[in-house]
């Protein structure tokens, strides 16, 4: 299940396989936390590639989103920080964006692309007015493989975005997307942030029963400047992460599979370190609308924090999930739990708990749907000689309602409520965040 990024008008998204309309369907073992894909939202402006049928060649479509917004917290930061500073602002922010979708003659090889600009106006604090940047591609080569090996699936895929505040609570993936750490929730002070994540998945069938199927993820993250008084510069990283295994399907209702996992961080002068191990898993469909799906494994964590070794140490990884899809409702509860770095403060591996809910539901009204969205995330210094104890906790929740007006129009009113609070050797980071938004998004196709 996919997720919209409540950015609340900052226009950044997650372009998972599944929002870049089911172009190369996901490998599986992935879970997402915030609300459903929604058209009309920010992950892709007014534009839903599954309800556009591209026959052949190249088809670009323009859109644009408009959005007002009261933001309760826009420093991102506690109180105490902000003396002769008025945190709560009106927020205009314009979302122009290109969506490509491409077939080859043979429609062998697809491809679904973005590239998008975020300007946002403070009424009050015009000095955090910015303009940020985002862009997508996934390119799609099933049907390629597919000719040399029946059922044979791979996916290339590159996402980018530039915004001086971005949000907790990103789509996940595979298990090493918990490396991002807008995935595992962590959330700090407005901050110049800069990432890119380049991403590929295969499957190939050895035989009717048995896949092989990996996945390799690059990716970095860098933090600049904040605006913020006394503001802690974040660490900036570049992490490397990959898995190897099979899928078995067992019976016409599961699926088991057992990987190989890895992810390794490194954090400049502050340190590297790595975490690898294994994971089984099983998927089961109960019914056509319910399915469930389990993961659970270890890994070894080794390297060095802040410059000085620790020892490896064993940690716990895994994620649960069960799901509801049908006509009218689409629901999530799902659970997840990994290695992720610390961002803030010191070099140090975190152990990660997440647990969200998602769910959408279309109202006796025609074209009108409601959203709601929580989810939980705490976070804990694992296995460092950092010298102090670290930990996150996020908690946000979401709730609203998206109208289409037309085939292409879609009116969103949503609210998000943040609680912020992270701990570094007895310092506490505390805050709380409430935005009201109302976003118009208009495709012109």
């Amino acid at each position: 299940m996919a997720s919209i990024i409540l950015g609340m008008g900052v226009g950044l998204y997650s372009l998972s396989q599944a929002q870049m309309g089911g172009v190369g369907g996901g490998m599986g073992g992935g879970m997402g936390g915030g609300m459903p894909t929604i058209p009309g939202t920010a992950f892709g402006g007014a534009t839903d590639p599954s309800s556009i049928r591209v026959t052949e060649g190249l088809h670009v479509i323009p859109s644009v989103g408009v959005s007002e917004r009261y933001d309760s917290n826009v420093f991102f930061a506690p109180k105490s920080q902000l003396q002769g500073l008025n945190p709560a602002d009106f927020v205009t922010t314009v979302m122009p964006q290109l969506r490509g979708l491409y077939t080859d003659g043979q429609k062998l090889v697809k491809a679904n692309a973005v590239v998008g600009a975020v300007g946002s106006y403070y009424v009050n604090n015009t000095g955090l007015s910015y303009v940020g940047a985002n862009a997508g591609v996934v390119l799609d080569m099933n049907d390629l493989l597919s000719r040399w090996r029946p059922g044979a699936r791979w996916t290339v895929s590159n996402t980018f975005f530039y915004s001086p505040q971005p949000p907790a609570f990103l789509t996940g993936g595979p298990l090493g997307e918990q490396a991002n750490p807008l995935v595992a929730g962590f959330q700090a002070y407005r901050t110049n942030t800069t990432s890119n994540s380049v991403n590929t998945v295969f499957e190939l069938p050895l035989n009717r029963t048995v896949n092989l199927s990996g996945s390799y993820r690059n990716s970095f993250i860098h933090y600049g400047a904040s605006d913020v008084p006394q503001a802690p510069t974040l660490i900036s990283q570049n992490t490397q992460s990959y898995t190897a295994g099979l899928i078995t399907q067992v019976s016409l209702y599961d699926s088991v599979r057992v990987d190989f996992i890895g992810s390794e961080y490194d954090q400049g002068e502050l340190g590297a370190f790595s975490a690898r191990g294994g994971t089984l898993g099983w998927s089961h469909r109960f019914s056509p609308t319910v399915s469930f799906n389990a993961t659970g494994g270890l890994q070894e964590v080794s390297g060095e924090s802040n410059g000085a070794p620790f020892f490896s140490v064993i940690a716990p990884v895994g994620n649960l999930a069960i799901s509801w899809n049908d006509p009218t409702t689409s629901m999530t509860l799902a659970y997840r739990s990994g290695i992720t770095p610390s961002f803030q403060f010191q070099s140090a591996p975190m152990l990660n708990h997440m647990v969200s809910f998602n769910m959408t539901q279309q109202t006796p009204i025609r074209d009108l749907s409601g959203l709601l969205g929580a989810n939980y995330s705490i976070a804990n210094e694992y296995g460092s000689n950092s010298g102090g104890a670290q930990s996150w906790t996020t908690v946000q929740g979401t709730a609203g309602v998206t109208y289409r007006v037309t085939q292409k129009m879609f009116l969103t009113l949503i609210y998000n409520y943040q609680n912020i609070d992270n701990v570094s050797g007895g310092q506490q980071f505390a805050y709380d965040r409430q935005v009201v938004q109302l976003s118009l998004a208009q495709a012109f196709y």
